[in-house]
């Protein structure tokens, strides 16, 4: 059903999601073809509203699928709630291209700008024009200033950004 995607990078993605119910929501799912529900908190048992929220949220982020259908007796709608493969992938391709879109936006930001640091690895580096604004000392603790090479940044940042590239082109 779901072949193409690993059952660890499925758990990665509901742990995100929905935390440990979401995973155990997601084990349910791969086991059955549709369920409702009711029956997911039967077999989970938790609370009805957190089922429901979990899978809206997967719903939301097309992990899952639903099909809906009127009871007879009731006239009230049921939902069937099923994994889709295809929706699966789509999911992490989305989140693949937005990473990839902030790795680019960062990369272009480390090209562009010279950076400063006072040595204090608690303390943040500071672009040129920040520190200028404070006479090219610390605005946390106050110490001088140096310029600081970042090409590692930038090297660890393209090579990021071509694994991305690679898995997105096939």
């Amino acid at each position: 059903m779901y072949s193409s995607v690993s059952d660890e990078t499925l758990n990665q993605i509901a742990l995100i999601l929905g935390g440990e119910e979401g995973v155990e929501i997601i084990d349910i799912l791969r086991e059955v073809e549709e369920i409702t529900v009711e029956e997911l908190v039967e077999k989970t048992e938790i609370q009805i509203n957190i089922v429901r929220k979990i899978l809206y949220s997967f719903y939301n982020h097309s992990i899952v699928t639903s099909r809906r259908f009127r009871d007879k007796e009731t006239g009230w709608f049921i939902f069937q709630w099923s994994l889709q493969s295809r929706l699966i992938e789509a999911y992490i391709t989305g989140m693949k291209q937005k990473i990839l879109k902030k790795l680019q936006s960062r990369l272009e930001f480390e090209r562009q700008h010279e950076f400063y640091h006072c040595d204090n690895p608690t303390c943040p580096n500071v672009t040129f024009e920040d520190a200028m604004d404070t006479v090219f000392h610390c605005p946390v603790c106050g110490e001088p200033m140096k310029p600081i090479d970042n090409e590692s940044a930038v090297i660890f940042l393209e090579r990021k950004i071509e694994k991305i590239e690679g898995e997105l082109k096939g």
